[in-house]
């Protein structure tokens, strides 16, 4: 391992670059879509190996979930396309509808197969679930009129605008833990794009840039409150993927590195810029990349999501995929 220094704000504690990236041995395993499907997303995966996402049939998008080797369709509102984003340990799941191209609603799916559609707030046209906690809290974005705030829905579907810090006039959350963190970013006027963690216990956590000013963002988060995400380095340039440590540090990946997802175990997955292609990878906490490999060249690699075992899916250029890490 190499370190790499900058001329960072004091709040960086540490910061950790790795080698080349080395490649690991995994077992690939594509996931079936529905019959006649034309493209295939996998977009989480909980502890118990359950996935979810969506398949494409005959133009319409429709919600699935991936379990013990089956693909089975969990059907929303008459003559809507669903998509799932996220899957907690208890089988309820979370994603979006929308009816012949009309604005998406959130929607949640109870382990059961009921399916609730997730209300609007008001001053807002439609809204995006992102993440469900254990606790069966939902979380997503509220859009309207140029202006997007983080929201939360609790099992009985009462909505709630999660607390953006000062400065922040809209806010993005991605991803949710499954004890109740968030993770994601928020700006406002003289404020430039900026990650944060929000807290269980309802709070704002203002993750550190990697300079005065410059944008970050956060992808995913674990229970232990560790984020992932990416930020820019002052001066131009591509920018670099991190990991915002629990405990004020931090940990650099590479430039042109994208990390989707985070397990307890502080191991993040995504995909990187590799020798011509996106490569999906995987970081380790002590940042050894490893290359997960592919069955095929790959123009896009949308998302790859890791639960406790360090079982880990993806979606790549239409087709969805679990990897084994031997």
């Amino acid at each position: 391992m190499r370190r790499l220094s900058f001329a960072l704000s004091a709040a960086l504690l540490s910061t950790l670059v790795v080698t080349a990236p080395a490649h690991a041995e995994t077992t690939i395993i594509r996931l079936d879509g529905l019959a006649e499907a034309t493209s295939t997303k996998v977009m989480s995966i909980n502890d118990s190996g359950l996935a979810v996402g969506s398949s494409i049939v005959g133009g319409v998008t429709r919600a699935v979930k991936f379990d013990a080797g089956r693909v089975t369709e969990l059907v929303g509102p008459d003559g809507a396309s669903v998509s799932l984003t996220a899957v907690n340990n208890h089988g309820a799941a979370v994603g979006n509808s929308s009816v012949r191209g009309i604005s998406d609603n959130a929607i949640r799916f109870n382990p059961d197969g009921s399916y609730v559609v997730l209300g609007i707030p008001s001053g807002s046209t439609f809204t995006t679930a992102v993440g469900i906690d254990d606790n069966g809290i939902t979380y997503g974005v509220a859009h309207g009129s140029g202006h997007s705030i983080p929201v939360s829905w609790r099992p009985n579907g009462v909505l709630t605008a999660m607390k953006l810090p000062a400065g922040a006039t809209d806010g993005t959350v991605v991803s949710a833990s499954p004890n109740g963190y968030g993770a994601g970013f928020v700006s406002g006027p003289g404020l430039n794009k900026v990650a944060v963690r929000w807290n269980p216990d309802r709070s704002v956590t203002v993750l550190p840039r990697l300079a005065e000013g410059a944008w970050s963002r956060a992808t995913a988060v674990n229970r232990n409150g560790d984020v992932v995400g990416s930020a820019d380095l002052a001066g131009g340039g591509e920018p670099y993927a991190l990991r915002w440590n629990a405990d004020g540090s931090m940990n650099m990946y590479g430039q042109l590195d994208e990390p989707t997802g985070v397990n307890d175990h502080g191991i993040a997955v995504g995909y990187g810029w590799a020798d011509g292609q996106w490569r999906p990878f995987r970081w380790t906490r002590d940042d050894l990349k490893l290359d997960l490999g592919l069955l095929a060249p790959a123009p896009s690699i949308e998302k790859l999501a890791i639960n406790n075992d360090g079982v880990i899916v993806g979606s790549v250029w239409g087709k969805a995929y679990k990897w084994i890490v031997s």
